[in-house]
């Protein structure tokens, strides 16, 4: 029996301390009704500093998972994150669509810093600028300045001292490694799924934020996702990716802190950051530790937004969490009062309809901010036939 087109996918996230599942149902104009919704924890050794350490028991996980939610579909979608995805912000002169994979992939070298034979390598044309429309656009001396000391995610390429005058497009370089890829899909096929899609996670949560936000006109946000292993930045621009950046911190600091603090077994933990503890832990002890342990991740953050301010002249003017981390009780506040911006949990199931005859409403509420990166996969489509 073929698959129509209409078809939805099943989709995948597969995080360091859980699987999440979901599977969206398109109504018109759009929207969207939750079909499937599950999640199943994975056991420490399974994924460790965000690498797969026992790709056989996330399958074994996963195929579970699978048959708990009894999934009819095996088209999914999945995404990758971390250090072996790269993207980068160019700038280059206006040409076709094919002149400028054609320089991409001679120059690739000069954008990415892996192999080329190693990644699998795609680009997308954000925007076309014009010349007359240009503000605060630098010279080739100031931007690479800027990479000199920043790092930074915008090249342009040029050899024209006065590229003030020509109008330029904007364009974003995404490298994956092959072998993060083959793993994922490898996984997919083992708990007997067919892999029709990898995405990056920094495109499903801009998907997920979209179900109830208008990103292109909200300026330049920040989407935090407060992972377990990570935590990953990434800032949007007029509803597109400006740039990303992983951090090596997750709420698994979070969890070593307090099980330390408190004395308390991993089981209790979960209730603890929610506000829900048991007389002998005091709540203003809670708020220290949360805030100290969030200190690292909220000064790379901040260093992170204040290049971003150098690099383009405009300020972050909203900040959305989402991921685990973000389920703690007042994280949203801590955050507001370190950053100085406007900081709120993103909830993008707020976005989606759902029967409460299937699914537990209170709980749907409650896990949404978790479930960010997977409610965005599971917008994407895919022509199957």
């Amino acid at each position: 029996m073929f698959l129509s087109k209409k078809s939805p996918l099943v989709a995948i996230d597969i995080g360091s301390s859980s699987i999440k599942l979901v599977q969206l149902r398109e109504l018109k104009r759009g929207k969207y009704e939750l079909a499937h919704f599950g999640i199943m924890p994975l056991t420490e050794e399974c994924i460790v500093e965000g690498l797969i350490k026992k790709p056989e028991l996330v399958a074994e996980a996963l195929n579970k998972l699978i048959k708990t939610e009894k999934i009819q579909s095996n088209y999914a979608v999945s995404s990758v994150a971390g250090e072996s995805v790269f993207t980068k912000k160019i700038k280059v002169p206006v040409m076709s669509k094919e002149e400028l994979s054609k320089r991409i992939t001679n120059n690739t070298q000069n954008y990415i810093p892996f192999d080329i034979d190693d990644v699998a390598l795609d680009f997308e044309i954000l925007s076309t600028i014009r010349a007359d429309e240009e503000e605060g656009f630098k010279t080739t001396e100031q931007i690479n300045f800027l990479q000199d000391s920043q790092n930074n995610d915008v090249q342009v390429e040029s050899s024209d001292d006065s590229i003030k005058m020509r109008d330029f497009m904007e364009v974003l370089l995404v490298a994956v490694k092959k072998n993060t890829i083959n793993e994922r899909s490898n996984i997919l096929k083992a708990a007997g799924l067919k892999p029709v899609i990898i995405d990056l996670d920094v495109f499903a949560l801009m998907n997920a934020a979209r179900l109830t936000k208008d990103l292109s006109s909200m300026g330049n946000v920040a989407l935090v996702d407060l992972g377990d292993s990570f935590t990953h930045i990434n800032i949007i621009q007029g509803g597109a990716v400006h740039c990303a950046l992983d951090i090596p911190i997750g709420g698994g600091y979070l969890t070593n802190v307090l099980m330390s603090k408190f004395k308390v077994p991993f089981e209790q933990i979960l209730a603890i950051k929610r506000g829900k503890f048991s007389s002998d832990i005091k709540e203003d002890e809670v708020i220290e530790a949360i805030l100290e342990a969030h200190k690292k991740v909220l000064k790379e953050i901040k260093k992170y937004f204040e290049y971003f301010i150098i690099l383009s002249n405009h300020q972050i003017e909203r900040v959305f969490l989402c991921g685990g981390g973000s389920m703690i009780r007042g994280i949203d506040g801590f955050f507001n009062d370190y950053l100085k911006i406007p900081v709120e949990t993103l909830d993008p199931m707020q976005g989606i309809k759902v029967n409460p005859k299937k699914f537990n409403q209170s709980l749907i509420n409650e896990m949404s901010s978790l479930y960010g990166v997977a409610l965005g996969l599971a917008t994407r489509r895919f022509d199957y036939i």
